[in-house]
């Protein structure tokens, strides 16, 4: 069954595709997205524009073949797009893996000293009319020199519909005996004024075979139905084609009626209908619409127990990902069923990475839609995450989803003077060995660890591989604090040995990361002495980070500390009281997620001098709630000038 995900389309040709970039693809890795900078395009014949595209992950780095799809109107070089004849057409981005698309609607209007566009009753511009058999509308004519013309309509085809002199649009059913192929015809409205200047759109008229069913569409047929959940409701309707997926007839448009009743029945409420269906499971019915005075069988549904277990990749950085899943009917009932999650090495689901199971009603959601954050992952690496409902009568799975870990290099401070462009200091947090991969690589389980208390300022570090509870978020219970600066310094290679932190020793070891201030105190990680940038000289950086908040709206700071001596972690004594500067050169990030939703963010700082650190924490010391509480994976600081 072909399922798409409906976004809200009204009869306007509304480009809303995603897009891309353009280097070479070195064939591995598969794209997820490509992005264009714009989606549309207005030029006159022998106007150029450029359109820029990103392909998903850009850490990828792969490029697009650019086509259009009629090269009367306009051509395409490299993303330069140039207008040739007078009309409209698609410019279309394929990633260099030809997984992907993204296209830019391009107007080609004649070189003339004014414009026209095409507007419906309510005054909403027109790129293109998208419709059905039997609909009607009004369309006017409006020109870009302010001044009141006389228009004339005209359609190229009949076959579509009609349009009157003066813009009444009317589209008509063609007869067809094609039981999978309903209706489908297109053809373009023209208008021109009296100096002969005009604008040219495509209209579009259309019956599939297909139903939406809670605005998914489905080419559901008897041998492969739509599927519902028995004693539910649902939005139902017969589909005609959008501008880019199908989109719903209305129900005063296309009469339902369905050819089973015995567990179905159909009501209109405020004018859609809606399909209830009984308690019975394994029941089928057909549905047949009825459109412009013909009635047409257009797919079939099926209750049954089987729901559709959906999973997305939702977090990436260095060494950490994070995915999302659910079974299509309710938060409340995703959290409650038992699940087992897979991570793997391969597309075939064959070379485990890690596995964990949550049992039926657990409390480790805290209330919230299930996600998991897998860490101390190799950076710039491929992995396949599956997740199976282990309670079922029947076992039922997702499909294999992947997501790619971001590249990363480790660069330690350096006393050697540093040029622009350089990384003076990258640190992955979730690659350190003092932890972060001894909780088998997921963060979220708490670490049987013998007699070592929770939250204890403790001199062990984690050193058991199983899994003691799964928690609802990774909050200080399940790590250890970094005070205990003689284990911090031995097991993570003296990486961490001149950072520091501030007033209050409140960092902790996570799986994955470093977890910043309590409820009760707010601290800082303070970065080691920027020693590489040149004597006499000041920098601006550029700081990028991995991070995540308490919870959205939630703020951080990166303050640079000029000219203090700091306790730092290899001390030796407890590195608090490190008194800070958070009034000055100062910059802000907010957090959009909770814990669990690393965000990416990049901060530019001016005026940073030799010896300097960078402080990332609360906006201020004295932070005493919950909103001072983070998290942050790795960071990165390059030089981007000096002055």
């Amino acid at each position: 069954m072909k399922r798409y995900i409906l976004p809200v389309l009204i009869l306007v040709l509304a480009a809303a595709l995603p897009a891309c970039d353009s280097n070479s693809f070195d064939g591995e890795g598969t794209a997820t997205g490509v992005v264009l900078n714009v989606d549309k395009l207005d030029i006159t014949v022998g106007q150029t524009a450029t359109l820029t595209a990103t392909v998903m992950p850009q850490t990828l780095k792969m490029g697009v073949v650019w086509s259009v799809i009629d090269e009367q109107y306009a051509s395409v070089d490299g993303g330069i797009v140039t207008g040739k004849a007078e009309g409209v057409t698609y410019v279309v981005a394929t990633t260099a893996d030809g997984t992907k698309k993204a296209a830019c609607m391009v107007s080609v209007n004649p070189e003339v000293g004014y414009t026209i566009s095409i507007k419906d009753a309510d005054g909403q511009l027109l790129s293109g009319v998208y419709g059905y058999p039997g609909m009607k509308m009004n369309l006017t004519a409006e020109s870009s020199d302010g001044l009141k013309h006389s228009y004339r309509w005209s359609m190229d085809e009949s076959e579509p519909g009609s349009i009157t002199t003066d813009g009444y649009l009317s589209l008509t059913a063609k007869p067809t005996d094609d039981p999978a192929y309903i209706y489908y015809a297109q053809s373009h409205i023209k208008v021109l004024s009296e100096d002969g200047f005009g604008c040219k759109i495509p209209v579009v008229s259309s019956m599939l075979r297909g139903l939406i069913v809670d605005e998914v569409f489905s080419t559901a047929t008897a041998e492969n139905p739509a599927l519902v959940q028995e004693s539910g409701t649902f939005s139902i309707s017969a589909a005609c084609q959008g501008a880019f997926l199908p989109q719903p007839i209305p129900a005063a448009a296309a009469s339902l009626e369905l050819g089973n009743t015995s567990n179905f029945s159909l009501s209109q409420e405020d004018g859609e209908y809606v399909l209830t269906t009984g308690p019975r499971k394994g029941v089928s019915s057909k549905v047949y619409a009825t459109i412009a005075g013909a009635k047409h069988e257009i797919g079939s549904v099926k209750v049954d127990k089987i729901y559709l277990l959906k999973a997305e990749a939702v977090g990436v950085s260095s060494s950490t990902l994070s995915f999302t899943w659910t079974t299509g009917i309710s938060k409340e009932s995703d959290i409650l069923r038992p699940y087992t999650i897979y991570l793997y090495r391969d597309g075939e689901g064959t070379e485990l990475e890690a596995s964990f199971s949550i049992p039926s009603g657990d409390g480790c959601w805290g209330g919230e839609q299930p996600r998991f954050v897998f860490s101390g992952l190799a950076p710039g690496t491929q992995y396949w995450f599956k997740v199976v409902e282990t309670g079922a009568e029947e076992t039922m799975e997702s499909a294999l989803v992947t997501a790619t870990t971001e590249a990363f290099n480790i660069v330690m401070v350096s006393d050697s003077p540093a040029a622009v462009g350089d990384i003076i200091l990258a640190e992955d947090f979730g690659q350190m060995c003092w932890g972060a991969d001894e909780v088998s690589k997921a963060a979220g389980y708490d670490v049987a660890d013998g007699s070592v208390a929770y939250n204890a300022d403790t001199k062990q570090s984690f050193t058991s591989r199983d899994a003691a509870r799964f928690v609802a978020t990774t909050g200080q219970y399940a790590q250890r604090s970094i005070t205990a600066q003689s284990v911090a310094k031995k097991e993570s290679g003296f990486r961490l040995a001149h950072w520091a932190q501030g007033q209050y020793a409140r960092i902790y070891v996570g799986p994955g990361y470093l977890y910043i201030s309590t409820t009760s105190y707010g601290t800082h990680l303070l970065t080691p002495p920027l020693n590489s940038i040149p004597e006499g000289m000041t920098a601006k950086l550029k700081v990028t980070m991995h991070a995540a908040g308490k919870s959205s709206g939630g703020k951080a700071v990166l303050a640079v500390q000029h000219g203090v001596s700091f306790s730092e972690i290899s001390s030796g004594t407890q590195t608090n009281k490190n008194k800070l500067n958070l009034t000055s050169n100062v910059q802000s990030i907010e957090f959009n997620g909770g814990l669990t939703s690393l965000e990416k963010f990049e901060v530019t700082i001016d005026g940073v001098a030799s010896g300097d650190r960078i402080a990332f924490g609360p906006e201020t010391e004295s932070a005493s709630s919950g909103t001072n509480m983070m998290l942050i994976s790795d960071m990165t600081i390059e030089i981007v000038d000096l002055q």
